[in-house]
């Protein structure tokens, strides 16, 4: 994910380029996105090792690294990352500040029962369609952004907003007791979505679309920037 680290570190690197520095609800989630892989490695170790981790062992420790190392860590950055782009949109500020809220309120679940890890998976998926319906809302704008990148954007929303689901379908199971996918099914499904057609498709848009602003000097380039000739361009005789 060096798509990812560098979207980190640009986040987090302030007003550079003509960017905008990001905000408070940016910042959190970007943070809580640096934090989770060590969460993750960690579980990783313990369960290789045949350890337990705060009195956890086998599948919940091997639940927690590819919940850490690359969902929640992509999660997170890609909801700063979204914050940080459309700071005015009260969508994406929620959902920077609610992928972070999500992620502590499942990992305290773990140790308060499946009651507290549902309502962390509420508003953990909550926080995801909050920042899916701004990365739309902002990809169907007119102008501004490149072909691919919103094809990407677009993917991903569409993509976590449907594997959402079946993350509350299994948590609300756990909780109450009715039928629901099985860990091997979850992880066939919403985990091979979530990681393909959300996280690496969302970080991949976020990279071209962070590239083509920096090569507009920091702001969003119209049509007509992208069909004008260049300065010092010679035009052609009719």
């Amino acid at each position: 994910l060096a798509a990812g680290a560098r979207l980190a570190a640009r986040a987090l690197g302030g007003h550079r380029g003509g960017a905008s520095p990001a905000g408070p609800p940016s910042t959190a989630a970007t943070v809580t996105a640096l934090v989770l892989p060590a969460v993750g490695a960690s579980a990783l170790v313990a369960e290789r090792a045949g350890w337990g981790l705060l009195g956890f062992s086998g599948t919940y420790l091997a639940l927690t690294v590819p919940h850490m190392l690359y969902a929640g860590f992509g999660a997170a950055l890609v909801a700063g990352a979204v914050a940080r782009l459309a700071a005015a949109d009260r969508l994406a500020v929620a959902g920077a500040w609610g992928v972070p809220a999500g992620t502590a309120l499942v990992l305290l679940g773990y140790f308060v029962g499946d009651a507290a890890e549902l309502v962390g998976a509420v508003v953990l998926t909550l926080a995801l369609w909050a920042t899916a319906a701004a990365v739309v809302r902002s990809a169907v704008r007119p102008g501004g952004h490149p072909a691919a990148a919103r094809a990407l954007l677009v993917t991903s929303a569409v993509v976590v907003s449907l594997a959402m689901v079946l993350a509350l379908w299994w948590a609300a199971g756990e909780a109450l007791g009715f039928a629901h996918p099985g860990l091997d099914l979850m992880a066939a499904t919403h985990g091979v979505a979530n990681a393909l057609g959300f996280v690496l498709c969302a970080l991949l848009g976020l990279r071209l679309l962070a590239r083509d602003r920096a090569a507009h000097g920091g702001a969003a380039p119209t049509d007509h920037d992208r069909t004008s000739p260049r300065a010092g361009a010679r035009r052609r005789p009719a």
